[in-house]
């Protein structure tokens, strides 16, 4: 739903000096305010049929003391807003929540350590996010608000930000796929050079995407069975289609990871080949070299005695004897089916 007024973008920079990095409130005429430190937010937050979104930088030293005062939380709520701790989790405590996402940072660029943490509180009328690092899913939700899009829940807006995850991370894994094909095109055409590094760190990273987020489709379908009672049917719904999407993700996310394992076994297998191969056919010369050196030795000694010392054709009959010996292993391993 789009509103017909749109909020002002103010500079990121300048709300997020004083800890409050976005603030915004959809009012029940379908305008929505900015809100930056210096609105009463208390009053903000007490006004009847209105849903705000609060985001802060839980590291600003204004955004802790506004939360610690905040008289919309109970303390262990506020303790919890400022944590630190990673565990991805969402907890119902009366008729609100609180949890912990992943979230991919905003300059991500395929590096699992490039993920971040968001953690929120959830009420009827309120979504108040935190983090420590910058992230993309809360700055797209910012851009969706600005450019005029009115959320009528607070579902609403915690369910965007599964949703920017969600294209998020179906751009990275088929950035991941595409990879994979290119290695598997490679390795089709006798290529094995390097590819088993590729595809070792493909594996590590999928792992930890895997990771992060794998637990956020537990959490979904958690709270799809334990939904708020002022949670509305059509929130329901769309939380049932967010988590089925999850769901999905995650199965792509098990499927690129075992098409990686069984390229890199693939991979070993013909390095094997290929490294037996090569032992075969030095093993084949080792064979037909060994007698000639093996004569070769005997005359090159320096004592006396030495057979042919005096004769003008000793090393012509030394050569073609080394030559007959080499041709009758080459007949030999022949016939035992060797070559």
């Amino acid at each position: 739903m789009v509103s017909s007024e749109t909020p002002v973008m103010l500079p990121k920079d300048q709300m997020a000096l004083h800890g409050l990095i976005w603030g915004f409130a959809m009012l029940p005429d379908q305008r929505i305010q900015n809100l930056t430190m210096e609105s009463d937010l208390d009053q903000v937050l007490a006004q009847p049929d209105s849903i705000v979104w609060l985001h802060f930088n839980a590291r600003i030293g204004q955004a802790k003391n506004w939360i610690h005062r905040c008289e919309r939380l109970q303390e262990p709520l506020r303790q919890f807003l400022l944590e630190t701790d990673e565990r991805k989790r969402i907890e119902r405590v009366g008729e609100s929540y609180v949890g912990v996402l992943s979230d991919i940072r905003y300059d991500f660029g395929f590096d699992p350590d490039e993920i971040a943490t968001l953690r929120f509180y959830l009420d009827q009328g309120c979504l108040i996010s935190t983090r420590q690092q910058p992230s993309s899913a809360a700055d797209q939700l910012h851009v969706e608000i600005c450019q005029g899009r009115y959320f009528d829940s607070t579902v609403k807006l915690l369910l965007y930000l599964f949703e920017s995850q969600i294209t998020k991370l179906t751009a990275t894994i088929s950035q991941i796929r595409s990879r994979l094909d290119a290695i598997e095109d490679q390795v089709l055409a006798g290529q094995t050079r390097g590819q088993h590094i590729q595809l070792g760190m493909i594996r590590r990273q999928t792992v930890r995407l895997h990771h992060h987020f794998a637990p956020e489709h537990r959490m979904l379908l958690r709270l799809c069975r334990r939904s708020p009672a002022w949670c509305e049917e059509s929130d329901r719904l769309i939380l049932q289609e967010v988590a089925e999407e999850f769901r999905e993700l995650v199965g792509d996310m098990i499927e690129t990871l075992e098409r990686a394992k069984l390229l890199q076994e693939e991979l070993a297998a013909r390095v094997a080949e290929e490294t037996g191969s090569n032992l075969y056919i030095l093993s084949l010369f080792t064979a037909l070299l060994l007698p000639p050196s093996l004569i070769a030795g005997i005359f090159g000694m320096n004592i006396a005695g030495l057979p042919g010392l005096q004769d003008e054709n000793a090393f012509l009959w030394v050569m073609m004897s080394m030559g007959a010996v080499s041709l009758s292993v080459l007949l030999i391993l022949y016939l035992k089916r060797l070559l």
